[in-house]
């Protein structure tokens, strides 16, 4: 994996080259979550859509605060990580400062995968399992 430990993104040729890690919880629905780790940051988008997905960069600080805050049950955004939840049960993120970045739009189901996995000490490591 390509580290950016000068605090650079990755690019989007680097991204495309690692597949996303999702959580445990999603199961055989294909739908949910996906992460990938570089060095200082986390990029997130759909798993399912795989090199396709839209992605978007956080800082892997924000991205871990986030995950545990999910773990104790708050609905919150933090840092760079912007979270809306919706009356249907799902949520979108997407990046705080960053205009032109895409809004990826989760449902109940992702939702809950991405929850229990947040709970499970899941997809917010420096080395994800899944």
């Amino acid at each position: 994996m390509t580290r950016h430990q000068n605090g650079s993104r990755p690019s989007l040729a680097e991204i495309t080259q690692l597949p996303f890690v999702k959580s445990s919880f999603s199961g055989g629905q294909g739908s949910c979550v996906g992460i990938k780790r570089f060095g200082p940051w986390t990029i997130v988008g759909k798993h399912e859509l795989g090199e396709a997905s839209p992605t978007l960069a956080f800082p892997s600080a924000d991205w871990d605060e986030f995950c545990a805050r999910i773990a104790q049950g708050e609905k919150t955004s933090f840092g760079e990580v912007t979270a809306a939840f919706t009356p249907e049960g799902g949520f979108t993120l997407t990046e705080a400062t960053n205009p032109q970045a895409p809004i990826i739009v989760y449902d109940k189901a992702e939702w809950d995968a991405f929850q229990l996995g947040a709970q499970a000490g899941e997809l917010r490591s420096a080395t994800p399992t899944n």
